[in-house]
């Protein structure tokens, strides 16, 4: 018979019915429970997040970069294969505007890889590689997108566990309060938002999250319980080793290992501690800097500039200082941008809220990126964890200083990130934001348990509120994930969440006072960006028509009025002769109103009727009724719309 006991290195672990006689207290034991059933609900759902539009992820094996690194790693070999020759015969192969056709003939999937003298490599770290190689031996290739969930399912896993072990030390908090601290690491973290994409990229976060929460749970118990076997230290150091052979940016990481030396350095020998603490992160490092050297002649170098990237990556700049501050800003104060459909909230482009002007080589455009304050505000309760480690004999305790080291390290991985990358994207966030939300969460129970009276009552309502709206946060930011897969692979699902949030989004179109386009699906769709944060909707969209093809409108509209649909618009490569084509305004019931085309494209003004609420409506170019003959259909563009825009008739 299996049952939940505590540990003091673990914070707990399955005990067999020989260790039922021990004394466990029924508060700990509820705890204990309670974080259980969070962690099987939220791996569920990360399991439905990655799912979500994928249920055939375990025949996608073979797209999966990894896979091809792994078996290149088991026949001795570092780069994954030789580069086609098509695109060794161009006169810049790293030229995106000369290889993008040779890379859509011979291998699409060869973006972002890297080409250095006629071989190809893999930019991300090779740790999660040499997992999959053991995989491969079973003849087993998994896709990119299940070991990313696997990874993160993992990584939450030794999330809790490390939670489980500040509990126990803050004398077991509310079991609400414990069960919305759980929560909120598994929500607020950004891992929800990497499994909508799941690709490579994603995977080698995910594998160094798991990796580096691993560690992080056996330096917590080493501390905690003042006490380790040399095997859990070296398997802790490996942990650690591993994360950065995954991510580079999580060997800032390491530095927790020092205050396991300060706590077990009176009772171990120093020397066998400080080896057993060292040794095998020193030997991932070593190898990883081997590795480097071997493929591109520098142990610093892991390939960026050599990448087959959307941009020539030969000449972008890299490591300047002049992106600290705009990249600190994107990374931690960036707050998200409104929205009136569900989920309400949306991710900004990083330059629309800094306040200063970006360095000239910073990208407008770059991805979009939630900063962590204002989508996470418990990250308020920092502030006090000085204060309780001067307290350490009454609150956190030996805990108080690995937070704080975990906290520097975060730190300093926001600066890192900020100073090398000439811009952010929201899923390096997964590097550092639960070594943050750890330190906040176990600042604000400690600062609860000391406060007493009407005080307490009022941070921990505080508390929980800013704990609530990350996980709102953090849940919205996933629903849509880096590209958009949940909407373009369940259609009907969206559109169903979209319908549930309508009483919500009409109370926001009758505040504003005026119907909002909030959301423009098309071909050859280009948003321009000409988005603040009072645009609740789309904003300034751009798209080309063919006959036959449709743009699909959805307009919320705060009451049942008239309204004219304006398109200003211009003729496309096959431009349509006057009368034989029209642009259509459809609605489910079919179609509303039409327009015919002007000669040389011009505004275009169709009158629509909107009904109050969301508005599902659709802009087609078909043959006009009055056409003397009959149009010959073709996929040529004939029509672009250059912006939409609604006005009162």
């Amino acid at each position: 018979m299996l049952t939940v006991e505590e540990s003091p290195q673990t914070g707990l672990h399955l005990a067999g019915s020989a260790h039922l006689g021990s004394k466990r207290s029924p508060t700990s034991d509820r705890t204990a429970a309670t974080l259980l059933a969070v962690f099987i609900m939220l791996a569920a759902f990360y399991l439905a997040a990655a799912l979500a539009g994928h249920p055939r992820i375990l025949e996608e094996g073979r797209e999966n970069p990894y896979n091809e690194l792994a078996s290149a790693f088991l026949h001795l070999h570092l780069s994954v294969g030789r580069a086609p020759t098509q695109l060794l015969r161009l006169a810049n192969p790293y030229d995106p505007a000369q290889n993008e056709s040779v890379l859509a003939q011979t291998h699409p999937s060869l973006h972002d890889f890297v080409l250095y003298r006629g071989k190809l490599f893999l930019t991300w770290g090779p740790a999660p590689a040499v997992v999959l190689a053991a995989a491969h031996l079973a003849d087993v290739e998994p896709s990119s997108r299940l070991i990313t969930v696997l990874f993160a399912i993992a990584g939450l896993a030794f999330t809790l566990a490390t939670l489980r072990i500040v509990l126990r030390q803050l004398g077991e908090p509310p079991l609400w309060a414990s069960a919305l601290a759980a929560a909120t690491l598994a929500l607020g973290s950004v891992v929800p938002f990497i499994l909508r994409h799941g690709a490579v990229y994603e995977e080698a976060i995910s594998g160094g999250f798991c990796f580096a929460m691993a560690a992080i749970w056996l330096a917590m118990s080493a501390i905690a319980s003042r006490n380790s076997s040399w095997r859990r230290l070296l398997l802790m150091s490996l942990c650690f080793g591993l994360a950065a052979g995954s991510r580079p940016t999580l060997m800032l990481v390491a530095p927790v290992m020092v205050p396991v030396y300060l706590s077990l350095r009176s009772s171990r020998p120093r020397g066998a501690l400080l080896t057993a603490l060292v040794a095998p992160f020193g030997v991932c490092i070593l190898a990883l800097a081997a590795y480097n050297q071997a493929r591109f002649g520098s142990p610093l170098e892991v390939g960026a500039k050599y990448q087959l990237a959307g941009y020539d990556a030969r000449s972008a700049h890299y490591a300047e200082f002049a992106y600290v501050a705009p990249g600190t800003w994107a990374y931690l104060m960036a707050p998200p941008r409104p929205d009136i459909l569900f989920p309400f909230v949306a991710l900004a482009q990083p330059p629309l809220s800094y306040p200063a002007t970006p360095p000239s080589r910073y990208p407008l455009a770059a991805e979009p990126t939630g900063g962590l304050l204002p989508m996470a505000p418990i990250l308020i309760f920092l502030a006090p964890l000085p204060w309780l480690w001067r307290r350490r004999l009454t609150s956190l305790g030996p805990l108080a200083l690995p937070l704080l080291t975990l906290v520097g390290c975060a730190a300093a991985m926001v600066v890192f990130l900020s100073y090398e990358f000439f811009g952010t994207t929201e899923r390096y966030e997964v590097d550092f934001a639960t070594l943050l939300l750890l330190g906040a969460l176990a600042a604000w129970l400690g600062v609860c348990r000391e406060a007493t009276g009407v005080r307490r009552r009022l941070l921990q309502a505080g508390g929980a509120f800013l704990a609530v709206w990350a996980c709102i946060t953090g849940l919205a930011a996933s629903v849509v994930g880096g590209s958009d897969p949940f909407f373009t692979k369940s259609e009907g699902a969206w559109m169903a969440l979209e319908d549930a949030g309508a009483p919500l989004s009409s109370a926001i179109a009758r505040f504003v006072g005026h119907p909002v386009l909030a959301v423009v699906r098309a071909p050859d769709l280009v948003q321009r960006f000409h988005i603040d944060y009072a645009t609740l909707g789309v904003g300034d969209t751009s798209f080309s028509l063919a006959p036959g093809e449709q743009a699909d409108l959805t307009i919320v509209s705060p009451r049942d009025q008239a309204y004219t649909l304006v398109a200003e618009t211009s003729t496309g490569p096959r431009s349509p002769r006057q009368g034989r084509y029209e642009l259509q305004l459809i609605a489910p019931a079919g179609v509303r109103a039409s327009g015919s085309l002007p000669p040389q494209g011009d505004e275009m003004q169709i009158p629509v009727r909107l009904d109050p609420g969301i508005n599902h409506l659709a802009l087609q170019l078909a043959p006009s009724s009055r056409a003397t003959t009959t149009a010959v259909p073709s996929r040529a563009p004939m029509l672009v719309v250059k912006r939409l825009s609604l006005s009162s008739s």
